[in-house]
């Protein structure tokens, strides 16, 4: 009798232990749903918000853009010195960034006049390669670019020492041929043998030695063009790069001649002569202008406070004056990449001389 009542209360022990394991599994399988019910409501919330800045960055980048083009038409109609000395620098094609405040954040603009830069159909072998040398590329990539971008533009199916044809386009994971005639876009410099993104957008330059900033290396879409209509280019918009590449001019002219036009445009090639002295502005004036195309290329961005999230929108516009609306878009990127945040290279690969071989 007493054997039988011990067996009662080791099989209530048991049940008790198995109750109890049970309902720590239950609150643990809880514990997990509601886990996993938070989790998706905040990826849902990241991502309502993350559409919404990207919403607002979109259109504050358009307004960056459509205002970007108001002032253009505001200089170009009223070139007075009082108009110029107000607005004019701020606004000037250079390619410096302008920051344009918005009800929701802020919109960066650049804007580069086509004229100050070379044409990518019609630029000559020795400044192509002086300038995919002032990138900073090294000898052997830099042959393989200028022979390639030479050979995508010709007419023939000859490809030079270090260039490519369809034999060499044909065999990629994605084959395409060669096109064998003028670029359209400078984008399409991106299918051209040789042209990774960090040479056509720009890239961070870091060395090894620690320094405070990364150096943000300019690309081959800043310094070349589809639209321009002129072999000289426009020496108060070129890029520093640009001029790098003119046999003859070295970084101290190249730089006094920066400085010279940011104070206030050069107005006359004396000013030129004066900066470079005589030897040297004879053997570049062929190359220098002080004209400017009104083709301006228009790369917009926009943010919002306090979010990682930025939209990019890119448009080539022609200056009108005379006509109803004063400007036409003649090519625009809804979702233009923005260099920055494509490429970064941890170190610098290559090394950069001061002058150009002329």
């Amino acid at each position: 009798m007493v054997k039988f009542e011990f067996n009662i209360f080791k099989n209530t022990a048991d049940n008790r232990g198995i109750a109890l394991i049970m309902v720590l599994w239950i609150l643990l399988l809880l514990m997990v749903i509601v886990l996993e019910f938070s989790f998706a409501m905040r990826v849902e919330v990241d991502a309502t918000r993350n559409f919404k800045d990207e919403t607002t960055c979109y259109y504050n980048a358009r307004s960056g853009f459509q205002r970007a083009v108001v002032e253009l038409i505001k200089y170009l109609a009223v070139k007075s010195e009082e108009e110029e000395g107000r607005e004019g620098v701020t606004w000037r094609a250079d390619q410096r960034k302008i920051t344009v405040k918005m009800s929701h954040g802020t919109a960066e603009v650049i804007i580069g006049d086509e004229a100050g830069k070379y044409n990518a159909n019609t630029i000559s072998e020795k400044l192509l390669r002086n300038l995919i040398t002032s990138l900073g590329v090294e000898e052997k990539e830099r042959d393989i670019i200028t022979d390639s971008i030479l050979d995508w533009r010709d007419e023939n199916n000859l490809h030079r020492l270090n260039g490519a044809e369809d034999d060499y386009y044909e065999s990629l994971p994605n084959p395409y041929s060669c096109k064998d005639g003028p670029f359209d876009t400078v984008e399409e410099l991106l299918l051209v043998r040789g042209i990774t993104p960090s040479v056509f957008y720009g890239c961070y330059l870091v060395s090894d030695e620690e320094v405070e900033e990364p150096v943000w290396q300019k690309g081959l879409v800043d310094l070349i063009s589809g639209y321009s209509r002129s072999s000289r280019v426009d020496v108060n918009t070129a890029p520093q790069e640009i001029l790098m590449s003119i046999p003859g001019l070295n970084k101290e002219m190249v730089e006094s001649i920066i400085h010279a036009r940011s104070e206030e445009p050069i107005r006359n090639l004396q000013t030129i002569r004066t900066l470079i002295g005589d030897q040297t502005y004879s053997q570049v004036i062929k190359h220098l202008s002080l004209s400017s195309s009104r083709i301006y290329s228009i790369v917009s961005t926009g943010f919002v406070p306090d979010s990682d999230v930025q939209r990019s929108v890119k448009g080539v516009v022609i200056i009108k004056l005379g006509s109803e609306k004063k400007y036409q878009v003649v090519y625009w990127v809804d979702n233009y990449p923005k260099p920055e945040s494509l490429v970064y290279i941890n170190h610098i690969p290559w090394k950069t001389g001061d002058q150009q071989s002329s």
